[in-house]
């Protein structure tokens, strides 16, 4: 009996040992991963638009509108009510195409007995800043359809809304299109007592009137400016001369008013009387050869009109509003020229200064001698540098000179050598075109100390906040649960909150369930160890901490083999291959034994 007690015990144990190694293996399937991610219009801040904006401007666009202006005949006006209906017509389509070509984002308002057209484009700096604006008369003489006088001022207020509406600019801008200019000015005398009784301050008015006839000889489009201060004149007129030499045709000729015959009789001057100095007048050259002024041969297909002389004013003007709206805190201007330069050839680029500054220049190139010459207002060479030696990869520093006298200066880059060179030449300085004594760098549209404030604490300040648009009362603008300042970091647009349920990486965790567990957006290991984001936070391990080797289920298989086996880690899951090397010791130790006792017994 004790035989057969025994003999069981051991087939007992040993079938209990073979037994323990077969529990359930769990196992999951690798996840697939899809893939999300969103545009408005681009809003500017410290970045120089003025090539592009010269670019856009259409001298086809230009002509349509003026022969759409004109098809209906004379738009001559008497008196409040006494209007031709062409006139009628007129305030009415420049109202409309204002709305149209802006897409809505113009606000148009009919204003003052007269029936002027204003429009404004917002910016968007949300507290008080000076704006711009640009005009030209829609009213024309009984003569004549007007479409030198004045349908090229509409054809530019329509063509730069165009243009400029395709982009969020800090400041205002505003579309004048003035009527009962022909009969004293009535239109504009009452808009800028209008916009004088609003407080609205201008950086600058660019007043549009017949740009059709140049001179013969200069070719050219007047550029009218009222004596006083560089900054509160000349400036303005030196800007659009500048740029027009540098992406066109070197087209505009700066004049001071006490030389510009009938600078009291147009659309500017009303302005200038209501204190609004920086008001300059845009005027064909050839006045004296225009024999269609004020006649019927006004139309549009006049063989003496020069459309592209007249788009390259409106070209100038477009580029000199983009050009001052690429300001921006705590930065200098920043000009960039690429050139190829031929042995012997000289290029020159013209820089206006507006105030005591540094002019730093730096350069790359390859091949070749170069040197680089910069000359002052009155055209005295104030620095020369010759170099021979340079890389093609790294920058190299060519001056940096002081200058202080306000106008225009030239940099000249020569070529001694003999072979063709390739030149990247960046040139900074800092500017005061407001002629305060502070540097443009050192302030901004709106009081600087805003830069200093974080009204939401989302360490974003209010200044900030106002240039990208999101709001400095609010830490989350769009209410998706997600900071503003998070959102930004990490390339979303905290302005949208549909981007809360995007997948930027594609690990199945939204935006949102990324930001709540402290995970990059962009990555789908955000700690780099190995285990997903989503492996992790669905199995409440730490996807921003290399835990890879942790063990929170103690089975003595890590994490990362647990994700790479597909099991729980917070889970202990009994399986054989996980204690191969225990069960074999258990097995060999419980037959030894058995194998042992059944000897012992049988020697008995």
């Amino acid at each position: 009996m004790k035989k057969i007690v025994l003999e069981a015990v051991i087939c007992f144990t040993i079938l209990s040992a073979l037994l323990g190694t077969t529990s359930n293996i769990q196992t999951l399937d690798a996840q697939e991963i899809p893939h999300v991610v969103s545009e408005d219009f681009e809003r500017v801040y410290g970045v120089d638009y003025s090539r592009t904006i010269f670019n856009q401007i259409s001298k086809t666009s230009f002509r349509n509108y003026i022969i759409k202006l004109t098809e209906n005949g004379s738009r001559w006006i008497q008196s409040p009510g006494m209007a031709s209906s062409a006139n009628i017509a007129a305030r009415d389509w420049i109202a409309d195409e204002l709305t149209r070509v802006s897409e809505n984002r113009i606000e148009v308002e009919i204003l003052g007995e007269y029936q002027t057209v204003l429009g404004r484009l917002p910016g968007y700096i949300p507290v008080d800043a000076p704006a711009i604006l640009i005009g030209g008369h829609f009213d024309s003489v009984p003569a004549g359809p007007g479409a030198n006088d004045d349908g090229t001022g509409v054809a530019t207020v329509l063509e730069l809304a165009r243009v400029l509406s395709e982009y969020n600019w800090p400041l205002d801008i505003y579309f004048g299109a003035w009527n009962a200019e022909e009969i004293g000015l009535l239109g504009s005398h009452e808009v800028a007592q209008i916009m004088d009784e609003r407080d609205i301050e201008l950086l600058v008015h660019y007043n549009v009137d017949m740009l059709l006839v140049p001179h013969p000889q200069t070719l050219s489009v007047l550029m009218g400016y009222p004596i006083g201060s560089y900054q509160d004149g000349k400036y303005w007129a030196d800007l659009p001369m500048v740029l027009s030499r540098s992406y066109g045709h070197d087209r505009i000729d700066p004049i001071v008013s006490s030389s510009f015959p009938g600078w009291q009789s147009s659309d500017h001057w009303p302005f200038i009387q209501r204190g609004y100095q920086r008001s300059l007048f845009a005027h064909e050259s050839g006045f004296i050869f225009d024999s269609a002024y004020h006649t019927s041969g006004d139309v549009w297909d006049n063989s003496l009109y020069d459309y592209d002389i007249a788009i390259e004013g409106v070209k100038a003007i477009g580029a000199s509003i983009a050009f001052s709206m690429q300001r921006a805190y705590q930065q200098l201007i920043h000009q960039t020229y690429t050139l190829v330069v031929n042995p012997g050839d000289i290029l020159n680029y013209s820089i206006i200064i507006t105030g005591q500054t540094l002019v730093n220049v730096t350069s790359r190139w390859w091949s070749g001698t170069i040197a680089f010459e910069l000359y002052g207002p009155a055209d005295q060479l104030l620095i020369q540098v010759t170099m021979n030696d340079t890389s093609p990869w790294e920058t190299s520093a060519v001056f940096a000179q002081a200058v202080s006298t306000e106008g225009i200066y030239r940099l000249s880059v020569l070529n001694y050598g003999s072979t063709i060179t390739g030149c990247d030449v960046v040139c900074e300085y800092d500017s005061d075109i407001n002629g305060n004594d502070v540097p443009d760098s050192e302030e901004f549209w709106f009081d600087v100390n805003y830069f200093s404030l974080d009204s939401d604490s989302d360490s974003l300040s209010d200044g900030q906040e106002m240039i990208l648009g999101t709001s400095w009362l609010n830490a989350d603008s769009d209410f998706d649960l997600m900071p503003d300042n998070w959102e930004i970091d990490n390339g979303l647009n905290p302005l949208d909150a549909s981007d809360a349920a995007g997948d930027e990486d594609g690990d199945t965790l939204t935006n949102l369930e990324e930001y709540q567990n402290g995970c990059n957006p962009h990555s789908v290991d955000t700690d780099s160890d190995q285990m997903p984001d989503d492996f992790e936070v669905a199995h409440n391990l730490d996807p921003t901490v290399n835990d890879a080797l942790d063990d929170p289920d103690h089975d003595l298989v890590s994490n990362l083999d647990e994700y790479l086996e597909g099991t729980d880690p917070q889970y202990a899951e009994l399986r054989l291959e996980r204690y191969a090397a225990p069960i074999s010791v258990l097995v060999g130790g419980t037959l030894l034994i058995a194998v042992g006792a059944f000897v012992w017994y049988k020697k008995r």
